[in-house]
């Protein structure tokens, strides 16, 4: 990796930033102006956590966040790996709300947007636990843009799906399931308009008869199913949400891991061939071997 270019950066220029960050802060009524502090890699944390104000506001906060780092890389003893991230999450700040890359670079003291876009690819590949390697963070984002690709169009139905299994968690969870209980839980179950006869059926004379008990749960197999619903729950609602990806691909992993014990699971075994949870269960394992091949290719 080649030797970081560090701006030198006067303290009364630093000193500057800060007094301009504060008054635009003022002046625009940040609704976060209490947590403002006085430090300079402290302001520029603020910048990077305290979007609630105008866009141009921000664009130049981001700026002036920016030379307030490249001051402390010289000024301030602190662990770099520390400014190395705060540095990431300014810059992305920085392109999500309009700034160009040229503008970037000059607040760095870099010589081209091409210096700005490797600083990048650099952070994303060690944000992601990689070596700090372009080439190998370029084709990680090649594949997560293929993985986003199938995410459009199928995004949804993967998680109908989900949804449609988890809405059987009871069923699927049981030790033991004979075709015959099957298929009395799928009577018994069914709104009163549909059942069949026995439905209706009055109770016998000599009296009731005692339940039935039920098959005992499978705790693995329960606690499979919670993990899934939480991962679901957490699942952003708006497919432009950064979080999407992330939550999706989470589920994804959780949900291949639940069809793979589901499998052999007795009450899944014990389905009849035409049962419409083998139709569910196959087009949600479709789904999940799909998505897992678009995101490892």
């Amino acid at each position: 990796m080649p030797t970081r270019t560090v701006r030198a950066v006067p303290e009364s220029e630093a000193l500057r930033r800060i007094e301009e960050i504060t008054a635009r802060r003022v002046r625009c009524d940040d609704p976060d102006l209490e947590a403002l502090t006085d430090g300079p890699l402290e302001v520029a944390a603020y910048v990077a956590a305290h979007r609630r104000v105008p866009g141009e506001v921000l664009r130049r906060d981001v700026l002036d966040a920016l030379v307030l780092l490249e001051y402390g890389r010289r000024a301030i003893p602190v662990l770099p790996g520390r400014l190395d991230r705060l540095e990431h999450r300014l810059l992305s700040l920085g392109v999500e709300s309009g700034l160009s890359l040229g503008e970037l670079a000059a607040a760095l003291g870099l010589r081209s947007r091409q210096a700005v876009q490797h600083r990048l690819l650099r952070h994303a590949a060690a944000e992601r636990g990689a070596p700090r390697s372009e080439v190998a963070e370029r084709a990680a984002r090649r594949g997560e843009s293929r993985e986003r690709a199938w995410l459009d169009r199928n995004a949804a139905a993967l998680l109908a799906c989900t949804a449609q299994l988890l809405e059987h968690r009871d069923r699927l969870t049981r030790t033991a399931q004979s075709p015959e209980h099957c298929d009395r839980l799928t009577r018994t179950t069914r709104p009163p308009e549909h059942r069949g006869p026995l439905a209706a059926a009055p109770v016998p004379a000599s009296g009731p008869t005692v339940p039935e008990a039920a098959p005992a749960s499978d705790p693995e197999l329960a606690e499979s199913f919670d993990e899934l619903a939480e991962s679901l729950s957490r699942v952003p609602a708006d497919p432009r949400d950064p979080a999407h990806l992330t939550r999706t691909r989470h589920l994804a992993a959780r949900l291949r891991l639940l069809l793979a014990d589901l499998a052999a699971a007795p009450a899944v075994t014990a389905l009849p061939g035409g049962h419409p949870l083998r139709a569910l269960l196959a087009r949600t394992t479709r789904l999940a071997t799909a998505h897992q091949s678009a995101s490892s290719a």
